[in-house]
Order: structure tokens, then C-alpha cells, then sequence
């Protein structure tokens, strides 16, 4: 995955465009943060007291889906779970070593998923939808366009952190190396 991408040119972007670029930017640094990893390494818990690496993709793709498709039109890709959600757990309730995570090739197809009905749900938003509320209602304070700078800034942020924890794992090398995409 990682250099399949040439580096695209963000020029006369207008607001869908730009919230295109950032959408199609994080998924893809999120693809290339984890996709050459196998299960155990993206199960493996590196540095005590952070989560792995399965945990923040899980956790990155569960807010995907609901700032890009669930607060856009109302309809989540998949089921989502509290333990991909635990802003304000307990210590006990943080993952662990032994639970369960999913599978590589699992977390692989469901950011295929969602990443298809997010910029199909963006395809169809025009300026009025995404300077408005569209379908965010409780689900959301915001606009619609803030929704998803919420979401497309929070997977970068994760996956600066998958990164930190392929380079404690000696994960990096020329190439496995994170690219830009868009310039």
C-alpha cells in the first residue's frame, strides 16, 4: 500500500472539495499505518498503559462511521461497540492483551466499507448540506462540515499514534514509511 498513491494537487478546492481531500487523505494514511502489519503485531501492546494498534484503528474507524455516514445521512456501516469508544472508561476497562481484536484483513475491509459510503454520502451533499445540519440532529452540535473536520482531524491524530508505535516495534524502515498524498 504504502507509495501505490502519486500525490495529488489540492487546487481550486471549494469546501466539498477540501472535506474530499481530507476524508481521502486519512483514510489513506490510515490504510497504510496498519495494512503490511500481521495480527499479532497489530494485537501487540508495546508501551504499558497505551492501547495497540488493532484498538486505534478500531476506534478510528468506529468514529469514521459515525461523523462520516451516521451524522451525515443517518446509517452506520457496521455495529459499533463501547469498547472502541472509551473516552471515559475506568483503568480496568481499557484493552488488555487478552481480549479479543479484530483481524487485519477484518479491519481492512470494514475501512473499505466505510470509506465507500462516506464519499458516497459526501458525493451527495451539496453547500447547503454541508454548511447546515443534514442528517447530524443529536448526533452532532455542529454542522455538517464540522463533523467531518471532527472526524478526518481525529484519525490523524490516531494514526500519528500507530506510527509511534510501529517505530517502538521496529516497524519503520524506508519503506514503511508514511507519504503525502495530497500537496
Amino acid at each position: 500500500m504504502i507509495g501505490k498513491h502519486q500525490c495529488q494537487s489540492a487546487r481550486d478546492t471549494d469546501l466539498k472539495r477540501a472535506i474530499f481531500i481530507g476524508l481521502d487523505e486519512a483514510f489513506t494514511a490510515l490504510e497504510e499505518a496498519f495494512d503490511d502489519l500481521t495480527d499479532e503485531q497489530a494485537r501487540a501492546f508495546p508501551l504499558a498503559g497505551r492501547n495497540n494498534i488493532a484498538w486505534i484503528v478500531m476506534t478510528t474507524l468506529q468514529n469514521f462511521d459515525e461523523y462520516a455516514n451516521g451524522a451525515q445521512v443517518g446509517q452506520l456501516t457496521f455495529p459499533h461497540e463501547w469498547r472502541w469508544d472509551l473516552w471515559n472508561c475506568k483503568p480496568e476497562e481499557r484493552p488488555q492483551p487478552s481480549d479479543a481484536f479484530p483481524a487485519v484483513a477484518e479491519m481492512l475491509a470494514l475501512l473499505g466499507r466505510i470509506r465507500e459510503a462516506a464519499m458516497a454520502n459526501l458525493d451527495s451533499a451539496g453547500e447547503d448540506d454541508l454548511r447546515g445540519k443534514r442528517a447530524c440532529g443529536d448526533r452532532w452540535p455542529g454542522t455538517t462540515a464540522d463533523a467531518y473536520m471532527r472526524t478526518i482531524h481525529h484519525a490523524l491524530a490516531h494514526i500519528r499514534q500507530i506510527w509511534l508505535l510501529r517505530g517502538v516495534m521496529g516497524l519503520t524502515d524506508a519503506t514503511a514509511w508514511p507519504r503525502q498524498h495530497w500537496a
